[in-house]
Order: C-alpha cells, then sequence, then structure tokens
C-alpha cells in the first residue's frame, strides 16, 4: 500500500500483445496512473509472471494464439494465484467480441474490441480497480422479496461474495430493482448475517452456465458488515 500523500500507481500486464498493440493500451492508459509493464507474448509466460506477483489489471488479446482461455483465465482465479482478484480485460475484433464476451463471469470482467478501447479502457479499468475484491465461496443464503405480499423465503447458495454484494445462484429470476431481505450463513458461524440487497442484474446464458442474480447489499442488520469484512479478508489472505 501507499504511504499517505502517495501517489497510486495500478501496474497492468499486456498479454498477447505486438509491441504496437502495448504502445496503443500504454497511450490509453496514459491518464489513469497505469505503469503498463513489459508484456508477456503468450499465455503461458503470462501465467509464469501472474504466479510470481500481483498485477492490478491484466489487459489480454483475445483470440490469444493456441492458448486454452477457459483453463488459462482458471489459473489466474485460482485461489492460490496472487491475480486471482485482478480485473481482467479482453480486447478483440469485432468480430470475436460474441466469442469473448462468453467468458464474462468464467475469469474475464470485460471485453472491449479495439476500436472502442482508447476511449473505454481507462474507464473501465479504474472502475474495476475500485470494486470490492469478490471471493469464490458457496454459502447457504435464504432471500425473500419485499413488498410482494405473504410469500415464503426462498434457499440457493452463493457464487462469490465482496463486501458491497453478491451473485446468488437461484432459480427465481427477480427483477432488477426487487428489494431482496436475506440471511447468509458464515462458515463456523450460527448466527447468519442479515440485511436487505438490490437486484442488480440476472445472470446472462452467455455469460454464466446457471441462473441468478447479482444483488448491491442496500444495508447491514448490526454487526453484520464487521463480521462480513472479517470473513472476506481472511478468505482473500
Amino acid at each position: 500500500m501507499a504511504s499517505a500523500g502517495a501517489v497510486m500507481w495500478y501496474t497492468v500486464l499486456p498479454v498477447g500483445l505486438d509491441p504496437e498493440a502495448t504502445e496503443r493500451v500504454r497511450d490509453a492508459l496514459a491518464p489513469l496512473d497505469a505503469v503498463v509493464t513489459a508484456g508477456a507474448d503468450d499465455w503461458s509466460e503470462a501465467l509464469d509472471l501472474a504466479s510470481a506477483g500481483r498485477y492490478d489489471g491484466l489487459v489480454v488479446g483475445y483470440p490469444l494464439g493456441d492458448a486454452p482461455v477457459a483453463g488459462f483465465l482458471a489459473c489466474l482465479r485460482r485461489p492460490t494465484c496472487p491475480c486471482r482478484n485482478s480485473a481482467i480485460v479482453l480486447i478483440t475484433d469485432d468480430r470475436y467480441r460474441a466469442e469473448g464476451e462468453t467468458y464474462l463471469g468464467r475469469g474475464a470482467n470485460r471485453v472491449l474490441t479495439w476500436d472502442e478501447a482508447p476511449l473505454r479502457l481507462p474507464d473501465v479499468l479504474e472502475d474495476l480497480f475500485k470494486a470490492a475484491p469478490r471471493v469464490l465461496v458457496e454459502l447457504s443464503v435464504r432471500v425473500m422479496p419485499v413488498n410482494e405480499g405473504p410469500v415464503g423465503s426462498v434457499a440457493c447458495r452463493t457464487v462469490n461474495v465482496s463486501s458491497s454484494g453478491m451473485l446468488l445462484r437461484l432459480a427465481e429470476g427477480y427483477r432488477p430493482g426487487t428489494v431482496l431481505v436475506f440471511e447468509m450463513v458464515l462458515p463456523g458461524s450460527v448466527v447468519p448475517v442479515c440485511g436487505h440487497a438490490r437486484v442488480v442484474r440476472r445472470t446472462s446464458v452467455r455469460r454464466e452456465p446457471f441462473p441468478g442474480v447479482g444483488v448491491a447489499f442496500a444495508g447491514l442488520h448490526d454487526n453484520a458488515r464487521a463480521r462480513l469484512a472479517s470473513f472476506l479478508q481472511c478468505a482473500v489472505a
């Protein structure tokens, strides 16, 4: 961490980009206080670098040569990898965009085309850098919509959890904007974390191979926020 008053520099690893493309990324990120490091020529070198130290973001040219992309992303998101919570953006041509988007929710955070990258890449990465780290964990949750009559609670499980929200594996397709009351059981605790959450998106069949919703916490009861923060801190340590 930077000391008080110091400038916080983000480190970005280019993967599978030729020198010209790397310079385009470096120029695009000039306003972001980001250091674009020497790039990894292929996925094998990228995994070696990502295993040796943490980068705040990886900008990956897609398709990535002969890389098994699903396996490459899965290795980056392993609990033991220093880059497990890093921002990963795929940059591609228009013709590969739909194919690249199948990896959203499966390791990749965003997909941009080369035409979009000069304007959108700085904002996309800045938003991802500021986002709360997500922990891949399955926890038992019960949810119930507010103000929808006398309906019972529904049992489901988390896919990932952060200090700002969670992704739930849930058959009920609650509309974005729906407010839910929830109870979530943390490992080793008999007292659930309780609060309210607002549905912000439904899962996409193209991105995630399960029905579910993403929710943002709208209020946590009692000392629930401190307990959740302690759990997440231990989980990402």
